[in-house]
Parts: C-alpha cells; sequence; structure tokens
C-alpha cells in the first residue's frame, strides 16, 4: 500500500504538467481507456477468475472513483486546489468511519487519534487554514465520500476476486463513464508535444501498478489502515515536487508531512501482522 501511494504521489508533478494541454476528464478517460484493456487482455490470458465479486467490485468500485474524479473537477471550478486536495484526503482517512456501519469494521481509538493527527497535517500540506462551505467545497466533499465509499468497496469484494480481474474491470468502468466527457479530444491528447510519455507513466504507474496493489492490500488490510496509508500519497506528491518539480514549499510542509508520517507510524508500528 505505500508503494502505491508512492506512484500516486509520483504522478501529481506528471499530472500538473499534462493538464497545462490536456483537459482533465479526457486525461482520465484515455488513462483507463488504455489500462482497462491492457489488465483484462492480461487477465484473461493469465486464465483469472472473473467471479461475481470481481465484476460486483469492478462495477461498483469504477462508478464510485468516476463519480469522484467527476465531481472533484467541478468543485474545482469553485475552490482552490489546495481545499480540494485537503477535502479529498479526508475522503480517503474516513474510509474507516464509512467502513464501521457498511462493513461491521469498527476502528479503534488509536486510529480514530491517527485519522485526526493526519487530518491536521492534511491541513497544513495543502496550506488550507478554514474552510467556507460554498458549493464548490460542497462538490468536492461529495467527491471525497465517493473515493472513501471505493476503499469501502474494495475492502468488501477483494478478498473473495482476483486482484488483476477486479482492477481491470473496474478501470474499464470507470473509462466508461467518463468516456461522455472525456472522450473528445482523447486523440489529439496523445498527439499533443511531451504528453505522450507522460500519459504513459500515469497509465502504468498510476492506472495499472497503484490500483493493482490497492485491490492486492485490501485482500489483507481493513479499510481504516488503507485509508490511513492512503494519507500518505501528499506526503510522496510534495516529496516529487520538491525534488523533480524545483518547487520551494514553506515548512507547513514539512510540518504537515511529519504529522501525516507520524500518524502512519503510531498505527503501524503496533498493528497487528495482515492475515495471509
Amino acid at each position: 500500500m505505500v508503494v502505491a501511494a508512492l506512484l500516486w504521489g509520483a504522478t501529481f508533478v506528471v499530472i500538473r504538467d499534462v493538464v497545462a494541454r490536456v483537459p482533465p476528464a479526457t486525461l482520465v478517460f484515455v488513462r483507463f481507456a488504455i489500462a482497462a484493456p491492457a489488465l483484462v487482455v492480461f487477465a484473461w490470458v493469465g486464465r483469472r477468475r472473473f467471479a461475481r465479486a470481481a465484476w460486483l467490485g469492478g462495477f461498483l468500485g469504477g462508478t464510485l472513483a468516476a463519480l469522484g474524479f467527476v465531481l472533484q473537477a467541478a468543485g474545482l471550478r469553485h475552490t482552490s486546489a489546495g481545499t480540494s486536495a485537503f477535502l479529498t484526503a479526508l475522503g480517503a482517512l474516513f474510509a474507516g468511519l464509512f467502513a464501521w456501519p457498511l462493513l461491521g469494521q469498527r476502528p479503534r481509538r488509536q486510529l480514530i487519534a491517527a485519522m485526526a493527527v493526519a487530518a491536521a497535517g492534511a491541513a497544513l500540506l495543502t496550506g488550507v487554514h478554514h474552510v467556507a462551505l460554498g458549493t464548490g467545497e460542497w462538490l468536492t466533499i461529495a467527491g471525497a465520500v465517493a473515493f472513501g465509499l471505493q476503499i469501502v468497496v474494495l475492502a468488501r469484494f477483494a478478498p473473495e476476486a482476483d486482484p488483476v480481474a477486479l482492477t481491470g474491470l473496474q478501470a474499464a468502468t470507470l473509462a466508461a463513464l467518463v468516456a461522455p466527457a472525456g472522450l473528445q479530444g482523447a486523440a489529439a491528447a496523445l498527439r499533443a508535444p511531451g504528453t505522450a510519455a507522460r500519459i504513459a507513466y500515469l497509465v502504468v504507474a498510476g492506472s495499472i501498478v497503484a490500483p493493482l496493489l490497492q485491490v492486492m492490500a485490501q485482500r489483507r488490510l481493513s479499510a481504516g489502515r488503507v485509508g490511513l496509508l492512503l494519507g500518505l500519497e501528499p506526503v510522496f506528491a510534495a516529496a516529487f515536487a520538491v525534488t523533480l518539480g524545483a518547487e520551494r514549499p514553506p515548512a507547513a510542509w514539512w510540518a504537515g508531512a511529519g504529522l501525516i508520517l507520524l500518524a502512519v507510524w503510531g498505527v503501524e508500528s503496533r498493528a497487528e501482522p495482515a492475515s495471509p
């Protein structure tokens, strides 16, 4: 799960460069429209089982992910990027709370405390001091809830499904649902100068390997622990922004990253080994 967060964190710098030339909806569609057949073909050739859990988990997970991306993009039209990043991070962190009534996975007090610390760290990391709840914020919150529920869906179906089949079906569902908004201009996006190699990285690392690693992790870890580990994503994103993006972050970035790392360490250092 840490490697998945690392790969997704690295995509932020790449996405920042690509969206200057390609609309966000088009980029999402292109990524998963390429990733989906690659995963499905690999699963088919490898004689992976497309069981009921893979179909249900893929459909529900892909639907929630598509909803999250659409709502996040809509919210960005009315709110700042920092507020969007903060609220989206909360959706992953609160997956453990969503899993309590839905899956009966009651979070321990230690995990709840770690979620609060990580949320404070996310606020510092994204530069958010207060959130005024307007149209953009509510849309972003709805998208964050969708992303959090996606984690819960994978926690439910991943233990019973083949990881490659589930990941492929999830990517196919996502691509199909965002196609109306992202299909137009997809071919031009691939031909745009300097974007082909970046999109290739986003497809392989961010749309195939990282989602597959998440599904594999969720065969063993609770939704709460996965949501907390995904809190590492903005930490890695900040690190890549400094090393590869030549950004000079304020001291609050490092304080926020430190709080998130402390929260993750506090839970994982005392967690029981994952079940095989």
